[in-house]
């Protein structure tokens, strides 16, 4: 086993970057049924707590992963990330975050100078996850960052959520700007696998001339699966994800929605992968 890694990136906070990691996650250890790992890179630690609630729902057990041991005595403490896995659910599990891991740059910035170093040392914690699972999923803060630049570093792909906002598509072509720049820095070997578009609005103008554009720009990578303004999404970030039942036993038609694009997202980057790797 050896892990394919995805990190989900935008340089504008607030477009769907850590819902999508959330999303793909759970559709690729519990539909895919691949051995499936997410890491919360991001000291707010958003993904830990849906992740948190995600497997309260499943297991009906509370849980809190986010007030444990997290990445941060990981790296500090145990200098091993193994030790703080969690399970969140059949195939799924995660390496949560909290405020702890803000110390992380005068961390590893006191510990090594160097860069390349720094991104290597990084580096190391992922080598046994690796052989652990099947794929790994990264989110990361909104920024250009010691820690996007440790998930650059250790990913093969980049999975670009872009928001039909303006702000956000700059914040798109900053972040391929960038990470083209850090590739050549850094010889790392990702590159883009697909850019998932969050329509706000289907029928604003400016949603659909944003959306427009990015087709213009990212022939090539634009996924055609459009994650509309999603009620189900939302309550997800409150609530944890869901498949509740009917009284019929049947899941309820909007987690069944909501779950059916994520797959079918899924689906796309799988072909993506494939195509790409032929070439």
């Amino acid at each position: 086993m050896a892990a394919t890694i995805y990190v989900t990136g935008n340089f504008k906070g607030g477009v769907g970057k850590s819902t999508t990691a959330q999303m793909l996650s759970y559709e690729s250890a519990l539909k895919k049924e691949r051995k499936t790992l997410l890491i919360d890179m991001d000291p707010q630690g958003n993904a830990s707590e849906v992740m948190e609630l995600t497997s309260e729902n499943i297991t009906g057990k509370e849980v809190s992963f986010k007030n444990g041991e997290t990445i941060w005595e990981g790296i500090t403490t145990y200098k091993d990330l193994t030790k703080v896995i969690y399970p969140v659910a059949e195939n799924l599990d995660i390496i949560p975050a909290n405020i702890k891991f803000s110390a992380y740059p005068q961390y590893i910035i006191g510990k090594l100078k160097n860069t390349t170093e720094q991104l290597k040392y990084f580096a190391e914690f992922i080598v046994p996850l690796r052989e652990m699972y099947d794929v790994i999923y990264i989110d990361v803060p909104p920024t250009i960052s010691v820690y996007s630049d440790a998930a650059m570093y250790v990913a093969d792909w980049v999975i670009l959520i872009l928001q039909t906002q303006v702000k956000s598509l700059r914040g798109g072509q900053d972040y391929i700007d960038y990470m083209k720049f850090f590739k050549k820095k850094h010889s790392a070997k990702l590159d883009v696998l697909g850019i998932v578009p969050f329509m706000v609005q289907k029928r604003d103008s400016v949603d659909i001339e944003v959306y427009d554009m990015a087709k213009e720009l990212y022939p090539e990578h634009l996924i055609s699966t459009v994650v509309l303004n999603n009620g189900r999404l939302k309550r997800y970030d409150g609530d944890g994800i869901t498949e509740t039942l009917t009284k019929k036993g049947h899941i309820n038609k909007k987690d069944a929605h909501t779950h059916k694009i994520f797959l079918d997202i899924l689906d796309e980057l799988d072909e993506n992968e494939e195509a790409l790797g032929d070439l």
